[in-house]
């Protein structure tokens, strides 16, 4: 081979062979473990999608005046997503119901 040698025994050509093999194998390492960590959050929020916090029955969808809210079909509890709560509130002090009160908002 032409070329010095360095002192790992590779000529400058080799090394930079290996140099870009060891980056591609390190990108790959990275772009697999990227996968990885996105399949087991999304294992996770499958094994919890839907179910309730208090009992860990199915959550069924149900339209309560203006908002879809989630019910727990074997515990009767009812959850709100985000900003749902608000939405009742103010819907119900124009209505003059009683959520407002018990929330105080």
């Amino acid at each position: 081979m032409t070329g010095t040698t360095e002192p790992s025994g590779y000529s400058h050509e080799d090394a930079a062979f290996k140099k870009q093999e060891q980056e591609a194998l390190a990108k790959m390492r990275a772009d697999l473990d990227a996968k990885r960590q996105q399949a087991a959050a999304g294992s996770q929020k499958a094994a919890h999608w839907m179910c309730c916090p208090k009992c860990g029955g199915k959550m069924a969808e149900k339209l309560f005046e203006t908002v879809v809210i989630d019910e727990c079909t074997a515990c009767g509890g009812i959850y709100f997503d985000k900003g749902e709560l608000d939405i009742l509130i103010k819907h119900e002090k124009a209505s003059g119901g009683v959520l407002g009160r018990i929330f105080g908002r």
